[in-house]
């Protein structure tokens, strides 16, 4: 929809009311054709509608003429204009003023300016009949002498144009693509006769931003699951090399060349990418209907496709661990391959120490990352793209490498010392007996260790940093919003409606404070300005000490309670206007008594670089009593309520309560939905609820797997035990002493490793975080749940094996070779 509008200022406003003349200050216009509230929503009627000939009043205006509907209102277009008098047909409430009365410098576009308080809407043709040939006269002196600098000074005729959400398909750089087209077909249409103010793409961009944020988290959390899967692939297909070995040995030895070897590998692994690649797309597709409500639009194509990919991926994961387990069959004679076992010599990787190096090199690259801060910049043109610094990526995956080679390296030693050494250096006793056998099998436990506690350590780092990543974005929710709930008021009536004690009084309400959110200039600066009570500003919000410098948030608090004028002063403009705490800041604030501007004085008594509800870059915090009798405002316009209770229940006790103002109620839930401000933008419940559900299937799979892989090693020790009469608990315990040193050791390698693979993730995106987080949280359920899948796993898996143990074919196990 296409919509014509005006906008223009007046130079005043009278209502003779009954206790005599009342007048007001400088406001603006606003003209809209009838039909214009159905299609946009600038503003909204309270009492009464839009009817030819007459006027609405917005609220404020409304309340400072003491006018309602019925009563005549004089308006002065500029000054020496004569007066022209309406009749009120309503009263409004216009809910985007800033960006409706934005002026617009024909070379740079929009110019910040202080939004007008008293406004006045009219029908577009009355308006163009009454205000517009009035408005004509202004010449460039008074442009020059406008009360309020930096605001619109004449008539300004708009377009205002509402894209159709349909035409807009594709992800969010595809809508923004599509959206900078449609714009340039109607800059075409029209050259140089219009100003574009495109607010469509600014929201676009936003969120083509946030979508490549989820890209990059998806790497950076994903792609570690991928690889312990695949690790725990090729164990399992490690622990029957020697005997697969001997049988392709065998094979060769008949005939078998190492062609048909490899064709059988092949086989087999088409086999098994075939049953795990449609277990895997089902299950995926079962997990997205889950998390993604109204699904993703998957067509036939695009499953097939899935399926297709899914499959290809599994068969090649296959191959690789068949192939690779059984190299040396493949290249060596039949005789190497025929042998129990092989003696390889020491691997490349190991005679370099890429091991030590790349942990060296991850200590660096963290330590250059927490001292300098590699930031994350999104690139907003037409095709956004997202640039990380690639050392963002070094930490943690050298961490992951040189922890893993570390542990190969050395081959359980460690774990085979301390089983020795607990052990005793004659076995004399049945734990003496369990620990010395433990300690001969370093290797293989060493195996267990890798797999299990990386395992482990994925799925502690993944719920570190997803409870972190979703602590910063209630945390920037509630930065951007304010508070738990926040109640937006008209000019004046929190106070005259007495709003603040009426939201107080609702039942779930823990505390409140009333905020005056107003404007001032530093030098030519518009800047946003809030005035607050010190007092009880922090029982109704969440203040951090990161949000201060130089001082805590209870300190820069104390300061500003205690200096009647004091400011605390955004960092940005410290920097600009060399600025330092006690220095003397003189803003310009409009006086609403007099509709001009007036130099008043403050004293900086701290430095804020976040706040409550306050934009990112520049802004102030005064004293709500110095700010409201330098500017004559009739009060806060702003209410913080913290809640005891569930805010969105709240928030619409609260608006039930405060309609009859015209407020605006807002919740915390409702703005983490809408945050736009960085990379918590992009929710990760879904994908780390799979994660962790694949986490901990996996801790518990690869307990089982170590356990059975043991008794896979060690069948004919343990035939041999049992065929001398030995106790099957007493065998059993043999697999169980292995599976609780593995494990024990697994959940310390993942305590240690895990808490800091988090760390390292926190640290690459805290300068996107906003704020960055104070300290990480704990997902204390989650991380429950896996040490406890690993534990149930392996004590599962240990008690099958020990049950089998009586049923093994003693006789054909002790005559193989």
């Amino acid at each position: 929809e296409a919509v014509p509008a005006a906008t223009a200022p007046f130079a005043g406003a009278t209502h003779s009311a009954p206790s005599g003349a009342i007048r007001t200050g400088a406001g603006a216009i606003l003209a809209v054709p009838p039909t214009y509230q159905s299609h946009l929503d600038t503003f909204r009627f309270l009492q009464g509608a839009l009817v030819p000939g007459k006027i609405a009043l917005d609220q404020q205006l409304a309340a400072t003429l003491q006018a309602g509907i019925g009563d005549s209102v004089s308006l002065v277009p500029t000054r020496g204009a004569p007066a022209q008098s309406f009749v009120v047909s309503g009263i409004a409430l216009v809910t985007t003023p800033d960006v409706l009365f934005q002026p617009l410098n024909p070379l740079v576009g929009p110019a910040p300016a202080q939004p007008p308080a008293q406004i006045a809407i009219m029908p577009l043709a009355t308006f163009a009949s009454r205000i517009g040939p009035a408005l004509a006269t202004i010449t460039s002196a008074t442009v020059g002498n406008s009360a309020v600098p930096g605001a619109q000074t004449g008539a300004q005729w708009q377009v205002q144009v509402k894209v159709d959400p349909t035409a807009l398909t594709g992800s969010p750089s595809s809508a923004l693509k599509q959206a900078g087209q449609l714009r340039n077909r109607v800059e075409r249409s029209v050259p140089g006769q219009v100003q574009f103010v495109d607010n469509l793409a600014e929201s676009l961009t936003g969120a083509a931003g946030d979508a490549l944020y989820s890209q990059a988290l998806f790497i950076m959390l994903a792609i570690p699951g991928a690889l312990v899967a695949l690790g725990l692939a090729y164990l399992a297909a490690l622990g029957t090399v020697d005997r697969d070995r001997r049988d392709l040995a065998l094979l060769r030895a008949r005939g078998g060349s190492k062609r048909d070897l490899l064709s059988l590998a092949c086989v087999e692994s088409i086999v098994i990418g075939l049953v795990a690649g449609l277990l895997a797309s089902g299950a995926a597709f079962l997990a997205v209907s889950l998390i993604i409500k109204g699904g993703v639009g998957l067509t036939l194509g695009r499953a097939l496709g899935t399926v297709g990919i899914c499959i290809a991926l599994a068969t090649a994961g296959a191959a690789a661990a068949r192939i690779g387990a059984n190299l040396s069959v493949f290249r060596g004679s039949i005789g190497e391959a025929g042998r129990s076992a092989s003696r390889p010599g020491k691997p490349l990787w190991q005679r370099l120490y890429v091991d030590v190096l790349a942990l060296a090199l991850s200590g660096l690259i963290y330590w250059l990352t927490i001292r300098t801060g590699f930031s994350a910049v999104v690139n907003p043109d037409s095709n956004p793209t997202l640039s990380l610094s690639i050392y963002m990526f070094f930490a943690p995956a050298l961490l992951w490498l040189g922890s893993t080679l570390l542990l190969v390296r050395v081959r359980g030693r460690g774990l085979a010392w301390i089983a020795r050494r607990a052990g005793g250096e004659r076995a004399t006793t049945m734990r003496g007996f369990l620990l010395a056998s433990a300690g001969r099998r370093g290797p293989a436990i060493n195996r267990g260790l890798v797999l299990v506690g990386l395992l482990l350590a994925f799925g502690v780092s993944l719920g570190v940093f997803t409870a972190t990543y979703n602590q910063q974005a209630n945390v920037d929710a509630e930065l951007t919003l304010g508070a738990d709930v926040v109640v937006t008021a008209p000019p004046g009536a929190v106070g005259s409606r007495g709003l603040e004690a009426a939201v107080a009084r609702v039942p779930g309400v823990a505390a409140t404070t009333a905020v005056d959110h107003s404007y001032a200039y530093v030098g030519p600066d518009l800047q946003d300005t809030y005035g607050i009570d010190p007092t009880t500003f922090s029982n109704a919000t969440t203040l951090r000490d990161s949000y201060f410098i130089g001082a805590s948030a209870s300190q820069t608090l104390s300061r500003l309670a205690s200096t009647a004028d004091g400011i605390l002063v955004s960092k940005e403009t410290i920097t600009d206007y060399s600025l330092k705490t006690g220095d003397l800041l003189k803003l310009r604030v409009l006086d609403r008594a007099t509709g001009q501007f007036r130099v008043v004085p403050f004293h900086v008594v701290g430095v804020v670089q976040e706040f409550p509800s306050a934009p990112k870059d520049s802004f102030m915090v005064a004293n709500l009593p110095y700010l409201q009798a330098a500017t004559h405002e009739t009060g806060p316009n702003v209410v913080f309520v913290n809640t005891a209770g569930d805010p969105v229940a709240l928030a619409g006790r609260i608006a039930s309560v405060t309609k009859a103002a015209g407020t605006t109620v807002k919740n915390i839930r409702e703005q983490t939905a809408q945050t736009v401000s960085s990379i918590t933008t992009v929710d990760l419940t879904g994908i780390s609820r799979i994660e962790e559900a694949f986490a901990v299937v996996l801790a518990a799979a690869a307990m089982a797997l170590f356990v059975a892989l043991a008794v896979g090693e060690r069948r004919q020790e343990l035939a041999t035990m049992t065929a001398m009469g030995a106790p099957l608990r007493t065998v059993a315990a043999f697999l169980w002493s292995e599976a609780a040193i593995v494990l024990g050791a697994s959940l310390v390698l993942a305590a240690g490793l895990g808490l800091l693979l988090s760390k390292m993730l926190v640290a690459m995106l805290t300068h996107v975080f906003d704020p960055p987080p104070d300290q990480l949280a704990f997902p204390w359920l989650f991380l429950l749940a896996l040490g406890a899948a690993a534990v149930i796993g392996a004590a599962v898996a240990t008690a099958l094996a020990a049950r089998r143990l009586g049923r093994l074919p003693l006789g054909a196990i002790l005559r193989e070779q």
